[in-house]
């Protein structure tokens, strides 16, 4: 894992600026001051100057997948090396503020990216300070600057290390419970519909999953399975292995009152046993890893 780091850290910062300037329809990189020979300094240039050949003026420009999208990305792959995180985000923000268009694509990229679980490069933290930063600035109007507001808003609750939003649920029995009520080393929130062929396929995989299995049977995990849609006929039907806590949102406020940011199902959040959140609207795969660590 350490030469993998290597590897990746010699490739954007040292190889990659060249090898890139070289390609037809590449991003325009920095060059990187050779007097820069650590690692982290050279990672850190690149990340707050990445964007300093980019022309934000041009349509055309910005309407090539190939060079903003793909750049963007690349962008986002160096972030763990970088630690002047902070500087290169608002640095990036300056630049895409000069043009609604520009800050319009730009900020969908960075929610396909850093917000919605099933990305590779996922990471809602950075896409919070990306919010924020884009806040700080004069150069939003009234519109936009509400819409990011209200993104922003939604995007800090329920946040890594913060105490979940407690919420009402409905058992099959028609007894109501409450998330505060759960008690585990850890609980795992699954939200889902079972209209959803995507929740049905994932639910499949969390009762193979052995980890699962055993964590629950040594009573260190407790499973809520949320039906987000209320009380269906579809809930009604379906059936969940008998150690989950197998419920429904009846009210529908987790969407009608947006307790929790799930923009997409199935969706899950893992809480300790004091029900901080330790992973937040990721895909299973991220919490059996975890739960086979812990």
């Amino acid at each position: 894992m350490r030469m993998l780091r290597v590897v990746v850290i010699a490739f954007f910062i040292v190889i990659a600026p060249s090898w890139l300037r070289a390609q037809d329809n590449a991003f325009p990189l920095p060059q990187v001051p050779s007097a820069l020979k650590t690692p982290e300094s050279r990672a850190n240039y690149l990340a707050v100057h990445y964007w300093d050949n980019y022309d934000f003026a041009s349509n055309e420009l910005i309407g090539n997948k190939d060079v903003s999208e793909q750049g963007f990305s690349n962008f986002i792959s160096i972030m763990p090396y970088v630690t002047q995180k902070e500087v290169a985000l608002a640095e990036f923000v300056s630049k895409i503020s000069v043009k609604a268009d520009a800050q319009d694509y730009f900020m969908a990229v960075a929610k396909k990216y850093l917000a919605e679980s099933q990305s590779p490069v996922f990471n809602d933290e950075l896409y919070i300070m990306m919010l924020q930063s884009l806040l700080s600035s004069d150069m939003l109007d009234s519109a936009r600057r509400d819409k990011y507001s209200a993104i922003l808003e939604t995007e800090m609750r329920n946040r890594v290390g913060e105490v979940a939003t407690d919420f009402e649920f409905m058992l099959r029995d028609g007894e109501r419970g409450r998330l505060s009520e759960i008690n585990a080393k850890y609980i795992l929130v699954f939200f889902s519909d079972p209209d959803c062929d995507r929740c049905n396929s994932v639910k499949a995989q969390i009762d193979a999953s052995a980890v699962v299995r055993i964590k629950l049977l040594l009573g260190d995990l407790a499973l809520l399975s949320v039906c987000v849609e209320g009380d269906t006929d579809a809930w009604k039907r379906i059936k969940t292995p008998d150690e989950w806590i197998d419920a429904c949102d009846e009210k529908c406020a987790i969407y009608d009152q947006e307790l929790y940011d799930i923009p997409g199902l199935p969706s899950f959040y893992l809480l300790d046993s004091s029900h901080r959140v330790i992973l937040r609207d990721v895909h299973f795969q991220l919490v059996e890893n975890f739960l086979d660590n812990n």
